[in-house]
């Protein structure tokens, strides 16, 4: 029990980068799309690629997820995680019925990402955005499914 007590600091430090930062906390806000390429009501997905570090190695260009840019008529560029809030399927665009469709357990949210139906506890979970003159740039993050508050992970 000595033994395993005088140890545990030496296991602690080893172990301390699987606690470190990693793709889903503090990253940076990352380019996603050209300005010109989000138009006003036709929902645009893009995939998010960003780096991935800890203290043992570190990857670049490493697809976080996908997320939804939305411009509205007045001209304000929105994103919102394309993960369903309920359990973390991806979510689509439903062209014909102007809403995103989550098809494995029926949750419709509208293009303002409020839930108008379905099993899905809370909104679509908006994100970060950042534009400017000629680029559309968000903080990809990804949030605890299937609880009724938006709570960041990592």
């Amino acid at each position: 029990m000595i033994g395993a007590l005088g140890a545990l600091p030496g296991v602690r430090f080893l172990l301390s980068p699987l606690r470190a930062a990693s793709a889903d906390s503090g990253v940076p806000s990352i380019r996603v799309a050209s300005r010109f390429e989000v138009s006003p009501n036709k929902p645009l997905r893009v995939t998010v690629f960003g780096e991935l570090k800890d203290a043992w190695m570190r990857l670049e260009r490493v697809k976080l997820g996908n997320a939804w840019l939305v411009q509205s008529p007045e001209g304000r560029v929105r994103a919102f995680s394309a993960a369903c809030p309920h359990l973390g399927c991806a979510i689509d665009w439903d062209e014909g019925a102007q809403r995103f469709d989550c098809p494995c357990h029926k949750s419709g949210f509208a293009m303002d990402g409020r839930c108008l139906f379905g099993p899905a506890p809370r909104a679509l979970d908006e994100l970060d955005v950042d534009v400017t003159d000629d680029s559309v740039k968000i903080r990809y993050q990804r949030f605890r499914p299937a609880v009724k508050d938006k709570e960041p992970l990592g």
